[in-house]
């Protein structure tokens, strides 16, 4: 047996041999592990039969605790600080000296265990793993009470439908009327969770009454029968244009029922107007009947009449069918949907309520920036480069940045410029690799670099070929660009070839940046 840790404790280390040696003699395959956090050490030891001792130590930084900690901004940090000191909430002090000292381990991406985090804050106490596993498990339960907590008071449909249940029970009928009246009256949001509880509030309504046996209240059999109906109907075109648009991407097995009885449902009289059936039925349209332009441009229309009735996270989603829409119909050679995907993504921009929401994604900041050159916006794409950059999240920024003005610089035949700020990008994700290689590639063969040019299309069928991150289909379209590329320089104004080289790229769909390709064909040709 070999040692690789040697305890402090001698009585531990001949407690350590003996049970090796027994583990031998009985032939154990498996190891054998016990927590000696007696001993003043959070270590989990595993004896190995034949082999070593082998000593780790218990980590926390990736626990349901460490991530439920992650997930609190500044803001909810400070609140949960104020929730620990109540003593409504928590009659247990030493919380409040554990949450400040966990909080600073997990702000670092350095590792840490129980015993770092037990001698941090109970410098003087030897390390007691029962007592810790009682602080982790207590302060986990406050973290997600908190949250169910914050969620309840920031949901006024949500608190309102609660309390009115809760009135109407205690038979608080002043009270009761005037919430149920705030919820009647709470029509901010017209989504299919409004329905839901509009339809909750009905029906506690209708069962108040009945127990009062009393007229005084006016109510309606019907208001309770369409809530549930609006719900469920909206609702379910919602989830049917998941499930469809889910199909167009992979294969999938979920069945569809009464989908042309709910799409008849939608556009009678009764729920015609009702914005979130309208929406979700257009949406459905579009994917089920997407030959029907029809149905994208009541799409665009209603969601800019709509949107404000619904929450910014879903409204977001809405605009995710358009822009799909769009981009399916460029890809079947549609030119068209360039501007009106152009004009989607500024009303999305316009919309200060989904900007506001949530970090704008890089790869939609590189989208908006690569739509814009291609529409010979260059003013507003400039504009746009420099005013949107702070939505994006921190650590994102400078690498966006410095791709997205190279990528401008590039339009702007500014190739040497281009060359420039690609140095400084780094490539931590493979997109950024790919389409800065793809921008050195066509600026050697616009600058009629050739030396460079094979080399660097040497370079990049070895990237290709080396890199693990990249699909299939990438690997394709990619090696695709590199080899009608390098056999475009190699034609050089030779007639003959290059109508060779024409002739076989037309027979091939899968090439990235197609039509650049086509473009300098016709140049040469």
């Amino acid at each position: 047996f070999k040692i690789l840790y040697l305890p402090k404790q001698f009585k531990l280390c001949l407690k350590l041999l003996d049970h090796a040696e027994r583990s031998r003699s009985a032939c154990v395959s498996q190891p054998h592990c016990f927590d000696f956090a007696q001993h003043d050490q959070n270590t989990q030891i595993s004896v190995f039969p034949y082999s070593h001792i082998s000593i780790s130590p218990i980590p926390v930084y990736n626990s349901k605790l460490h991530t439920l900690i992650s997930s609190f901004n500044k803001f909810e940090t400070n609140a949960f600080e104020k929730y620990l000191v109540s003593p409504y909430f928590n009659v247990d002090a030493k919380l409040q000296r554990f949450f400040p000292v966990l909080l600073k381990f997990s702000s670092t991406d350095i590792p840490y265990t129980k015993n770092d985090v037990y001698k941090k804050c109970f410098a003087k106490q030897r390390y007691d793993d029962k007592e810790m596993r009682y602080l982790i498990s207590s302060l986990s339960k406050h973290l997600e009470n908190f949250i169910a907590l914050r969620k309840f008071s920031n949901d006024s449909l949500l608190f309102n439908s609660t309390l009115a249940k809760e009135l109407s029970k205690r038979d608080c009928e002043k009270a009761y009327q005037f919430v149920f009246t705030e919820l009647k009256n709470d029509d901010a949001i017209k989504d299919a969770s409004f329905f839901y509880y509009q339809f909750l509030a009905e029906e506690n309504h209708l069962t108040y009454l009945s127990q009062k046996q009393t007229r005084k209240f006016h109510f309606s059999l019907d208001a309770v029968l369409h809530n549930l109906e609006t719900f469920y109907l909206s609702k379910k075109l919602q989830l049917a244009c998941d499930v469809t648009n889910l199909k167009n991407v992979i294969q999938g097995e979920t069945e569809l029922h009464l989908i042309d009885e709910l799409k008849s449902l939608a556009a009678s009289k009764s729920f015609v107007d009702v914005p979130a059936v309208k929406i979700y039925l257009n949406i459905l349209n579009t994917l089920t009947e997407p030959q029907n332009e029809k149905h994208f441009e009541t799409l665009r229309i209603i969601l800019l009449k709509y949107g404000e009735q619904f929450k910014p996270a879903d409204l977001k989603d809405m605009y995710q069918y358009l822009k799909n829409y769009c981009v399916k119909k460029l890809n079947e050679g549609d030119a068209s949907y360039t501007k009106k995907l152009f004009e989607i993504h500024k009303n999305i921009l316009a919309n200060k309520r989904i900007m506001n929401h949530d970090w704008l994604s890089e790869w939609e900041y590189k989208n908006i920036v690569t739509i814009s050159l291609r529409l010979n916006e260059k003013k507003w794409c400039r504009d746009f480069i420099n005013k949107y950059i702070s939505y994006l999240k921190p650590g994102a920024r400078t690498n966006a940045l410095t791709y997205n003005l190279a990528y401008w610089y590039y339009y702007d035949n500014d190739y040497k410029q281009t060359l420039k700020q690609l140095q400084k990008v780094e490539f931590t994700d493979v997109f950024y690799q790919l389409d800065a290689r793809v921008l050195q590639l066509k600026i050697y063969f616009e600058t009629d670099d050739y030396e460079t040019l094979f080399y660097h299309v040497s370079a990049f069928r070895i990237f290709l070929k080396r890199n693990k991150s990249i699909s299939e289909y990438q690997r394709t379209i990619y090696r695709n660009l590199v080899k009608f590329t390098a056999k475009l320089a190699r034609a050089g104004v030779s007639k003959i070839k290059l109508k060779k080289v024409s002739t076989e790229l037309a027979s091939i769909n899968q090439v990235a940046d197609k039509k650049w390709l086509e473009q300098k064909l016709e140049e040469l040709g």
